[in-house]
């Protein structure tokens, strides 16, 4: 609604992962080189946790856009409340896999019949699950760790990468053989002042804004550092509901007085 008031071609602040607007600060550079090189290395597994909102999902996405679809086949879970039964059919339906049965042991063995021709045509898998905080039993962790056993002498047949808040490394340590397995462990923070303001400078121009003057006054990023915490899509929310009124009562631009009216009005306060 107000992208022409601002001079945008689309709206900057989408709460969808949308990997044309990640702002790779030095925080989310590090996690992603991380990542990819679990991958690329053939590591065996990795995992990445953070609070909520700080950009672990759209850093999933950016990764599977680098890597090479013909060289990996990815499997992606972003709802992992599964039975270890229901896992392995998910990865199965996404390798394009037909299995019928609901039989573990068949179910791995034909799981590993097909990683091994993968393997054969120069292809491996990678299977990410998003939101692993969620997964409930050790039972299941347990699975994912027994998968990292498909291997050939010289590399995994599979990699596996575990995405999720907190809590997930309080699940992993409860089963240390996995936690041995994961190669590569890494947990996002939020963004400083700074990486903020760039952040907000990179969407907006992702999204067409060419102005010499950002829409906010410093004043105003102020504000929204100051009641955000650095955390990405509160950010995106804040600025979003900010571009918004500011068109809506016709400013130039958005100041320090304006975006605290924005935060309180987010927070359902009054003045």
């Amino acid at each position: 609604m107000y992208e022409s008031y601002w001079g945008l071609n689309e709206p900057p602040f989408a709460l969808t992962p949308d990997p044309r607007f990640l702002y790779l600060s030095k925080e989310h550079e590090d996690a992603l080189m991380m990542l990819h090189y679990t991958l690329t290395r053939n590591r065996g597994a990795g995992m990445l946790v953070g609070d909520i909102g700080l950009g672990k999902t759209t850093l999933s996405r950016k990764l599977i856009e680098l890597l090479d679809p013909i060289n990996y086949k990815i499997v992606l879970i972003v709802n992992p409340v599964l039975t270890p039964i229901q896992l392995f059919q998910e990865i199965l339906y996404q390798l394009d896999v037909p299995a019928q049965t609901r039989n573990r042991q068949q179910l791995t063995q034909i799981l590993f019949e097909n990683l091994l021709k993968m393997y054969e045509r120069g292809q491996r898998a990678v299977l990410i699950i998003d939101e692993a905080h969620l997964i409930r039993t050790t039972s299941t962790f347990e699975e994912l760790r027994l998968l990292l056993n498909c291997q050939m002498n010289d590399q995994f047949l599979l990699s596996l990468l575990l995405l999720g808040q907190l809590e997930l490394r309080q699940k992993v340590e409860k089963v240390p053989a996995l936690k041995q397995r994961l190669a590569v462990r890494h947990q996002l923070k939020p963004l400083d002042y700074h990486s903020m303001t760039e952040m907000i400078d990179f969407r907006l121009k992702t999204a067409g804004f060419t102005g010499e003057r950002s829409p906010f006054t410093p004043d105003a990023l102020f504000e929204m550092h100051q009641f955000t915490g650095g955390y990405p899509r509160l950010v995106s929310q804040v600025a979003d509901n900010a571009l918004m009124i500011g068109m809506a009562q016709k400013v130039s631009h958005i100041d320090g007085f304006l975006m605290h009216s924005v935060i309180m009005d987010f927070e359902g306060k009054e003045w």
